[in-house]
Formats: C-alpha cells, sequence, structure tokens
C-alpha cells in the first residue's frame, strides 16, 4: 500500500493510500506524489521537486499581537467589571464589609493591572498577566 500527496501550487492537498495504480484512478491534470515510506507527510506541508516539508511557522505581527492582547484585556476588564458591578457605590458609601471592600480593593488593583499591560517593557509580545482575584 502507497500514500500519494495530491499537490496544488507545491502546497499538500490531500492524502490517499491506495493499493491502485494513481495514474489510472483521477485526471491526469491533478498532481500526485507518492509519499516515501516513513514521511509523515500532513496536509499544508510544501513539496518541492518530490521532497516534503512541514511549512513555515507563521509568525504573527506586532499589530496582530496587540491586537490579540486588548482583546483578551478586554474580556478579563469585562468579567471583572461583572464580578463587581454595583459594589463601587457600596464602597463609596462605606457600606461594605471589611471582607467586600478587601475583595473590591483587590478587583480594583487587577483592573488597573489590565489598563497597563500596554506600558510593559516587551509589549505586545511578552505580557506578564496579574493573577485574577480570588
Amino acid at each position: 500500500m502507497s500514500i500519494y500527496a495530491r499537490i496544488e501550487e507545491c502546497k499538500v492537498m490531500e492524502l490517499l493510500e491506495t493499493d491502485g495504480d494513481i495514474t489510472q484512478m483521477f485526471h491526469p491534470s491533478l498532481i500526485w506524489v507518492e509519499v516515501p515510506e516513513g514521511v509523515p507527510v500532513e496536509q499544508n506541508w510544501v513539496c518541492v521537486d518530490g521532497a516534503f516539508s512541514a511549512p513555515a511557522p507563521i509568525i504573527p505581527t506586532e499589530e496582530e499581537l496587540k491586537a490579540t492582547a486588548l482583546s483578551t484585556r478586554n474580556l478579563l476588564l469585562s468579567a471583572a467589571n461583572e464580578a463587581t458591578a454595583g459594589v463601587a457605590d457600596a464602597y463609596i458609601a462605606g457600606i461594605l464589609n471589611e471582607a467586600d471592600t478587601a475583595r473590591f480593593k483587590l478587583y480594583a488593583a487587577y483592573k488597573l493591572s489590565l489598563n497597563k499591560i500596554t506600558q510593559q517593557p516587551g509589549f505586545p509580545v511578552s505580557i506578564n498577566w496579574p493573577e485574577i482575584p480570588d
């Protein structure tokens, strides 16, 4: 049994394992290359002159990293805001008990840290995310 890779523009589009004659099974315009035994080829691999290689890793741009980081930050801020909804007025009025006051202050510090991630050295490549309060 042989494994064949269908190639389009030097890219593996699909794999087929068969005992049949690949040249008789498909239209001649399709390009099929036999995969050497033991080569772990996958879809999207590159094939040039019958040699297979894994695709180059996709490295996000700094703008893409920044957009992802800000989106994550905004989701975390939204969850933190939900966790403290309505508590700010009670804190200002001084009617929270000691445990609720401590929890509110932890969340306030957390939200401030989230808003300052853009000021961290190395942002957006390296981010030290603050811990979510318990």
